[in-house]
């Protein structure tokens, strides 16, 4: 793939091992075309978080490793570089639970994000401004203390630091997980429009699969470390199985997994 290729991540047939015995993937491929939102969806130890922890490097500090297969960022294959590489050449991943520094203030972890970019206290301000532009709600709390604001504002944090990087590609880890429905609505407007107005590329994890597919532009469904289906998102909005399977609706009411397999019998 190069640089000028129409995607910036291409995932083929990977598989990852723990601590040397463990396999989390097996043959996963997937694609995030440049400038779109791509979901990678499917329930908790599906294979979601591996997978981005696979492109951003992060897997070396869990004892895991990619053992069979290729990735391939924005024209150069992903092997050897650690996670503050991958960071210089504009992806960054945003982990599950927000992990923000609860000592310090919204605007100073905020702040945090621009440290790659080694940029002037003029430029990091013009930056800021930028961000808050999105994050409204983060500029009115941008001196209260990060550990005493709620989880959706602490989700915001996270990821407003991680555009101060300025990235080309953002790996999101269940960013809805645990948050109201009001905060996750928000949360998905700001992520389509840094999506939109900066052109950064996403590949989303994600258990919310309805909320996820009505946000993304193409879908991906994981199960125990397997692609399962994929399609654009409204195709797999659309779909029988999925309405089924992932979203708990089918012609005769709500189902879960286990009715519909069986149903459908060995």
């Amino acid at each position: 793939m190069s640089e000028t290729s129409d995607n910036i991540l291409e995932i083929e047939t990977i598989e990852v091992v723990y601590d040397n015995v463990i396999a989390a993937l097996h043959d996963v491929s997937l694609i995030v075309p440049r400038r779109k939102i791509v979901a990678l969806l499917g329930g908790n130890g599906a294979g979601k978080s591996t997978t981005l922890k696979s492109v951003s490097t992060m897997l070396a500090a869990e004892r895991g490793k990619v053992t069979r297969g290729r990735i391939t960022y924005d024209g150069t294959l992903v092997k050897n570089q650690d996670p503050a590489e991958m960071v210089g050449r504009g992806m960054v991943q945003v982990l599950e639970g927000r992990r923000c520094f609860g000592h310090l203030t919204v605007e100073e972890n905020i702040i945090a994000g621009v440290y790659s970019r080694k940029l002037s206290k003029v430029e990091t301000r013009n930056e800021l401004e930028k961000i808050y532009g999105y994050f409204k709600r983060l500029k009115e709390r941008r001196k209260s203390q990060a550990g005493f604001t709620s989880g959706g504002e602490q989700q915001m944090i996270a990821v407003a630091r991680a555009m101060m990087a300025k990235p080309k590609m953002l790996l999101l880890d269940e960013p809805s997980m645990g948050l109201a429905p009001q905060l996750v609505a928000e949360i998905f407007n700001i992520v389509r429009e840094l999506n939109e107005k900066e052109g950064v590329s996403i590949l989303l994890a994600e258990q919310n699969t309805n909320v996820a597919l009505r946000n993304a532009d193409y879908g991906y469904i994981i199960e125990i470390g397997h692609v399962m289906l994929h399609g654009t998102a409204d195709s797999l909005l659309n779909d029988e199985k999925v309405k089924e399977l992932y979203l708990g609706i089918s012609k005769e009411g709500r189902k879960n997994f286990r009715d519909v397999l069986r149903a459908e019998g060995p």
